[in-house]
């Protein structure tokens, strides 16, 4: 057989030959049904097509961008799952790529996906990119910010409060009689991180005769959190902290891992912790871990929303300018998820 062309697919689906560009180009416009009948007539004939071409000729990409600044913590994966399953409900594809924490590889790949002519983008930003985001946005690609509140009334953004998550972990913590409090955390270059610091000394000064220390490690890891652990056992009962506030459940998980095995510490007894994010693993940890839950699946939902809102911002916007209507802006509050590791079994 030669060649297999549009017209085949068609025939064999017995749809007309603009169906079968609709369903590569925007899906949204068949039906289940007739989506269906063309994807096997695809399989069937084993039929590629050409993006380029395609690309050209309608001016649409199906696909994606989805930047983010970590992929070790169990966090990010879940809400990249969501936006994974939101997206491909619309008939689009995602496509991820991680920055690993560098501003430079973040604006590189931001870059690189407007190369490509993505129909859209989600950035969980370790950088500023608001700049960049809203040049992107002139020049026709809609952007939004997941994870962070953006500070432009015409970008896009998704984010829980982590001042408010950092300020309920450490009244918690008070709240139940500690007053030597340790934040574990890595640079206050991720806003996140600055945010959940912020609201953790909001708690602090609210309540009288507390003590409050950072200790900086520098990856939010199991590994990272064993070694704190192992550090803070090496001080006096006097002089180490009755509490730690990790700012995440892997921190929080290597802290709990090395005490209860490797220790005479009690937890919660000499030092209740507690994490953050309330990811799958930290209820299941030798002593059930405490933390601030963040719904992934709310922050997700959400960005995928925002973003095909912004295209049709952007699709009735000038060239070259903003539209004129400002975009939305989902702020997502924290929860206090208290286990044994902080109240006890």
């Amino acid at each position: 057989m030669g060649k297999v062309t549009v017209k085949d697919v068609a025939a064999a689906a017995e749809v007309s030959a603009s169906s079968v560009s609709n369903y590569f180009n925007q899906p949204a416009r068949l039906s289940e049904a007739t989506r269906e009948r063309i994807r096997a007539a695809v399989a069937e004939l084993e039929f590629v097509p050409n993006d380029a071409a395609r690309r050209l000729r309608a001016g649409i990409n199906p696909v994606i961008g989805y930047v983010a600044f970590e992929l070790t913590s169990a966090f990010t994966p879940a809400i990249a799952n969501t936006i994974e399953r939101e997206v491909a409900q619309r008939g689009l594809h995602l496509l991820m790529a991680n920055d690993n924490e560098s501003p430079a590889r973040e604006l590189s790949y931001i870059d690189l996906f407007e190369m490509q002519r993505v129909s859209g983008l989600i950035v969980a930003p370790f950088g500023d990119v608001e700049t960049e985001l809203l040049d992107l946005k002139r020049r026709g690609t809609p952007s939004v910010l997941s994870g962070r509140l953006a500070t432009s009334p015409y970008l896009a953004s998704s984010s829980a409060d982590s001042v408010l998550g950092g300020y309920l972990a450490v009244k918690h913590l008070l709240e139940i009689g500690r007053r030597r409090v340790a934040f574990v955390t890595t640079s206050p270059e991720l806003r996140q991180m600055s945010d959940r610091l912020q609201g953790a000394l909001k708690a602090i000064e609210e309540h009288g005769g507390a003590t409050f220390e950072v200790i900086q490690v520098p990856e939010r890891s199991v590994r990272a959190g064993i070694r704190v652990a192992m550090s803070i056992a090496e001080r006096t009962a006097s002089t180490r902290p009755d509490a730690v506030f990790c700012a995440n459940d892997l921190l929080g998980i290597g802290v709990i891992q090395h005490l209860a095995a490797s220790s005479d510490i009690r937890i919660p007894a000499d030092i209740a912790v507690i994490g953050y994010d309330d990811n799958e693993f930290a209820a299941s940890t030798a002593v059930p871990l405490s933390s601030v839950r963040v719904s992934a699946e709310s922050l997700g939902v959400a960005a995928v929303e925002l973003l095909f809102e912004e295209m049709d911002l952007v699709a009735g916007a000038r060239p070259g300018e903003l539209p004129e209507v400002p975009s939305r802006h989902l702020l997502f509050e924290p929860e206090l998820v208290p286990r044994a590791s902080s109240v006890g079994a």
